[in-house]
């Protein structure tokens, strides 16, 4: 590896580390969440650094789609589906409201093709991806409505291709990924401390994710083919805070308001827009990863607010107080597994020092395409249930709980 390689590698992976946003065990204000102080273990972060990098394992198998009607509900989800990952680029601009300042965002989509041939990506520089291809011409999709929408939000100083493993997994599952850079919070261009505006900008770039692809223009050869008009979404770390936020959570103002302060570059129009909210109707199902709801930021009561089933991923080297999120978090849909020996990246670029990448796919791909294809599909049958109602167990390394939400 170059020398320029690793110090990237292990910037990426110190920052991505640092973002989880729970509160210092509640003990500080919201700005505590902004001191990025709440992070991965410290031997996670050092094996990053010393281990090679390699790519996930996860190559879909060599299933023959032959020429009988595509049954997707019939594909199991506790593996790779049957197509290749096709993976593009594009720039996305859009004003956010509140602002007369356009936003402009790289985005990262995956989608199924059936072409086995072509150049693969490079994510960040030194991250490679044998197992997508670039420009790959995309294949019909399965699903009568169109594919449908994943969209995914990176953690702090992070990028859109954190979870690569996740994304190749939906998209061999005829699913479209969508993930967006969020500019101002990525590893190049993220100020210290951090604008307040970013803890709503988030989630409404990934809601103009969303618009983006429901809306390309007529030539693309996506265009018509994509589902948008609902969605899941997924976010790694302060990405889990992205997630409560898009999903209804409701920020405490009154805790906020002490810290909007011309130093803090938050003022009466951040305010305003704190008390709007961000919520997206259109997520249907949400999936926050390494991270906790912040207290600071939502209140002991902002999760009272959130509407739809939540299913959230934790490791146990890495404690972002997920457990005290699954204890406080009444009265909301909220399924939380625990994954032994899983660090901080388990859930993005990999490396942990206690468990393999090859159970990345495995473990959170097939959690995360079981819950999306019950919550957006509509999917009830006995394979997805027994899924999402712990009776099957997915790997032994899985601690699983749940909590339905109060009538």
């Amino acid at each position: 590896m170059r020398p320029h390689a690793s110090v990237l590698l292990a910037t990426l992976a110190l920052a991505a580390c640092d973002d989880a946003s729970p509160d210092a065990a509640d003990a500080g204000t919201p700005d505590a969440t902004a001191r990025d102080d709440l992070g991965g273990a410290t031997d996670d972060r050092q094996a990053v650094d010393e281990q090679p990098v390699t790519p996930p394992r996860d190559v879909p198998p060599p299933i023959d789609l032959g020429s009988a009607p595509l049954d997707p509900a019939a594909w199991p989800v506790d593996r790779p589906g049957p197509y290749r990952v096709g993976y593009r680029t594009f720039r996305h601009t859009y004003t956010p409201r509140g602002s007369s300042t356009p936003r402009t965002l790289p985005m990262h989509i995956w989608y199924p093709t059936l072409v086995a041939e072509g150049a693969h990506p490079t994510y960040a520089i030194i991250f490679p991806d044998p197992n997508s291809y670039v420009d790959a011409p995309p294949a019909p999709p399965a699903h009568p409505r169109g594919y449908p929408v994943h969209v995914y939000s990176h953690g702090h100083r992070g990028f859109g291709p954190t979870s690569h493993f996740l994304m190749r997994y939906f998209a061999s599952h005829g699913w479209i990924s969508v993930a967006p850079d969020h500019t101002g919070n990525t590893l190049l261009d993220t100020p210290d401390p951090r604008p307040a505006a970013l803890y709503y900008w988030r989630s409404l770039d990934v809601s103009a994710a969303l618009d983006a692809v429901g809306n390309l223009s007529p030539g693309d050869p996506l265009a018509g083919r994509i589902d948008a008009r609902t969605a899941v979404l997924s976010g790694h770390s302060f990405g889990t805070h992205t997630v409560w936020a898009s999903a209804g959570a409701t920020f405490d103002v009154d805790a906020l308001r002490p810290m909007c302060t011309a130093e803090t570059s938050c003022g009466a129009a951040e305010l305003a827009e704190f008390e709007r909210g961000v919520a997206d109707p259109r997520f249907v199902a949400v999936i926050p990863m390494a991270g906790a709801i912040s207290r600071s930021w939502f209140g002991p009561e902002g999760h009272r607010t959130v509407r739809v089933p939540v299913f959230a991923m934790s490791g146990s080297d890495d404690p972002v107080g997920a457990d005290t999120q699954f204890a406080t978090a009444t009265g909301v849909d909220l399924t939380w597994i625990d994954v032994r020996g899983a660090c901080h990246q388990f859930f993005a670029l990999g490396r942990c020092s206690m468990i393999d990448d090859a159970l990345q796919a495995p473990i959170v791909g097939t959690y995360a395409l079981a819950f999306a294809r019950r919550h957006l599909l509509g999917d009830t049958g006995p394979a997805i249930t027994s899924i999402l109602d712990g009776t099957q167990v997915v790997h032994e390394r899985v601690t699983y709980r749940r909590q339905p939400a109060m009538p």
